[in-house]
């Protein structure tokens, strides 16, 4: 197969021994190096040996074409097409919508899925959990739409190995319950983090008292036992670090401000652990 005006005729068959090794995965490197898979070359492609495709060369609104993502993805949604597709790379390719990865759904053997700098947001990540069963490599880096509301997606994401929220707008909150979830379930990921969170966990220690000796507590299910006066020492010690935390108020009131301090240390010394490799009592 030839497309003309693509460059493969020069490429390959201009030498009679690269004929021999010409592939249609060869073929459509070329083709995603130069910003030419179109609709209908994809469509021309569909049948064959494929398990890689790099689109954002093509999608992206300096030096590609500039396709609408909606016109150029729809052909994976057309039943038999692409079904050896393992790797899908759309990094930088201007998504219009992120309904748009609708199409992607009907790809059964896609593992590795590429997204940094497509402008999607939480709907888009909510769209991927139908391929959870074998998506095991997931970017999302430099998407700053995407926030704490995409973390329930995410979640179910079960066979992930490796995951990029850089530059995302997931905070710690957010981050704490998926590391919370990742811990609980052992699950085994390395994931690449925004900056806020990592600057956060190298300064816990001007959060609170990190490491707290007896007799202060460390189980946040301990508070409503305390006296009064165990309260304000508690909350104290960590006021000293931490000047922002109020060490007084009635009795209820010091109980929730430290289980939820509390609470929230557990949690932190979760995400360390995982990011940091950090031991810390959990």
């Amino acid at each position: 197969m030839v497309i003309p005006g693509t460059g493969v005729h020069q490429t390959f068959l201009g030498d009679p021994l690269a004929v021999l090794h010409l592939t249609h995965q060869k073929i459509t490197n070329i083709l995603a190096d130069r910003g030419l898979l179109t609709e209908m070359v994809l469509t021309l492609l569909r049948g064959g040996n494929i398990d890689r495709l790099e689109l954002g060369p093509t999608m992206c609104e300096e030096g590609g074409l500039n396709l609408h993502s909606s016109n150029l993805l729809r052909v994976f949604s057309r039943p038999g097409y692409y079904l050896t597709l393992k790797e899908l790379v759309l990094d930088g390719g201007h998504l219009e919508r992120d309904f748009d990865l609708v199409h992607i759904q009907q790809l059964p053997n896609l593992e590795r899925l590429h997204l940094e700098g497509t402008n999607i947001g939480n709907e888009a990540v909510f769209l991927l959990v139908t391929l959870k069963e074998k998506l095991c490599y997931l970017n999302l880096a430099h998407n700053p739409k995407i926030d704490d509301d995409a973390i329930p997606a995410i979640l179910l994401l079960i066979n992930l190995r490796y995951l990029s929220i850089q530059a995302t707008g997931i905070d710690m909150p957010g981050f704490r319950r998926l590391a919370a979830v990742i811990h609980a379930e052992d699950r085994v990921i390395d994931i690449e983090i925004p900056f806020r969170c990592e600057k956060y966990i190298d300064n816990l220690h001007k959060q609170y008292l990190v490491d707290p000796a007896l007799p202060l507590i460390t189980d946040p299910s301990a508070c409503p036992l305390l006296s009064n006066v165990a309260l304000i020492r508690n909350l104290q010690a960590h006021a000293d670090i931490n000047p922002s935390i109020v060490a007084t108020g009635t009795r209820l009131e010091m109980i929730e401000r430290l289980k939820k301090l509390l609470e929230r240390r557990q949690m932190d010394l979760i995400v360390r652990s995982m990011i940091c490799g950090e031991p810390g009592e959990v």
